[in-house]
């Protein structure tokens, strides 16, 4: 979890200084950086049979309706007993994460997002053991879609479902299969930033 707080601050001082620099073009061409944003999310889900939950953070740089930035989260899935010792499996993920929201102005509009992300899926003993665990080292795909609501000029609540792919697993010490985690998620994003002005959306 250290792991994830320090994923997320790095990216939402990275927003803060993108849009510092507002003024100069971007990597987009002649798209303008036209703010910066970064918040929590949490996340709901299914994986092995487990129900899951977790949460994580992100920021980005807003370009117009779209941005790019990073995120890293974590979910548990609850704990399993393995030769006597107790375990807790839980997947970890960071990465890149891009989306658009349009059109902003508006008090409710579509928002959607890709995050791709690269971790691992681990059980952890939960007791004293000889066992030091098992680790899968996974790469993921998760789009959403949803809607976002303005409920301040510089706070934006998003309620999304999505599907999450999980690639990379190789049995966790024979405890889950390739394709257990690939599965419908849901989740709730909080974005507390600068957003560009109004006035350049679309009615």
């Amino acid at each position: 979890m250290g792991r994830i707080l320090l994923v997320t601050g790095l990216f939402a001082l990275l927003a803060s200084f993108s849009y510092a620099q507002k003024e100069e073009e971007t990597l987009f061409g002649k798209a303008r950086v036209s703010g910066g944003f970064g918040g929590p999310f949490w996340v709901s889900s299914r994986g092995a049979g487990e129900s899951g939950w977790g949460g994580g953070g992100g920021g980005g740089v807003v370009f117009g309706h779209f941005f790019l930035g990073g995120f890293g989260q974590g979910e548990v899935f609850g704990r399993r007993r393995i030769q006597g010792v107790e375990h807790e499996l839980s997947l970890g993920l960071g990465g890149l994460w891009a989306g658009v929201a349009y059109p902003t102005h508006r008090l409710v509009h579509p928002y959607g997002s890709l995050k791709v992300g690269w971790g691992g899926l681990s059980l952890t003993p939960r007791e004293p053991s000889n066992s030091s665990g098992f680790n899968d080292a996974v790469f993921a795909v998760i789009p959403e879609v949803g809607l976002e609501l303005n409920v301040l000029k510089w706070f934006r609540l998003a309620g999304h479902a999505g599907y999450r792919w999980v690639s990379g697993i190789d049995g966790l010490g024979g405890q889950v299969r390739a394709g257990d985690f690939d599965n419908v998620i849901w989740g709730i994003t909080l974005r507390f930033g600068s957003f560009g002005s109004s006035s350049t959306d679309d009615d």
